[in-house]
């Protein structure tokens, strides 16, 4: 697996490989460095953990299958709400093969699956990808925080629960999200103080 790190701008892109197959999450920036990267691979298709600029800006760049959640595919195209404004997306619908993944889809990749975890809440159609003991979020679960709410489809309600199904996973899960540092479910569940503060009025 590759990382290319976020930029003031963009989010972290990465690129996810077995045997000769990749899938690329999140492709915003360093276009010259993934395709150095994917020489003598083939990529499979582009998952999306959202449509917010930060983390689509290439999506046009590759000619290959995008994966989104279909409450998503309108913020796309919707400048005012995604980012973009007030300069206009860099590419048009009908040069997208766009596909729309649902809550427990699986992806073929290689001789296993990248499993589609719908996380809504920082979007209404935001996902989660796990692969194996890697998960990656987007803007939904980040290290020692989680992400906003209250941009254009947000809503706390649905973070909340995003957030706990995510911490159900195996604690030894990596999680890989959209800005600043790697960790793990274990951690989160441990030191997230919104996760924390959230299980408390729950019990309540």
């Amino acid at each position: 697996m590759k990382t290319f790190k976020q930029t003031e701008i963009y989010a972290h892109t990465y690129l996810l490989c077995r045997f000769d197959v990749c899938y690329l999450i999140d492709p915003s920036h360093d276009l010259e460095a993934i395709m150095e990267a994917l020489e003598g691979y083939k990529l499979e298709g582009v998952l999306l953990t959202h449509a917010h600029m930060d983390h689509i800006d290439l999506i046009h760049m590759f000619d290959t299958p995008i994966y989104l959640h279909l409450d998503d595919a309108h913020l796309l195209f919707e400048d005012k709400y995604n980012g973009y404004h007030p300069n206009k997306h860099p590419y048009q619908r009908k040069n997208l093969d766009l596909k729309y993944v649902e809550d427990g889809m699986k992806i073929p990749f290689a001789d296993g699956f990248i499993e589609v975890i719908h996380t809504p809440g920082h979007t209404k159609g935001s996902v989660s990808y796990l692969y194996e003991q890697k998960l990656f979020t987007g803007d939904t679960l980040f290290k020692d925080s989680v992400g906003r709410h209250d941009l254009y489809s947000g809503n706390l309600v649905d973070l909340r629960k995003s957030i706990f199904r995510l911490m159900e996973l195996p604690a030894t899960v990596k999680v890989y999200p959209g800005h600043d540092e790697t960790t793990t479910i274990r951690y989160e569940q441990k030191h997230n103080s919104y996760y924390v503060k959230w299980s408390k009025q729950k019990k309540k």
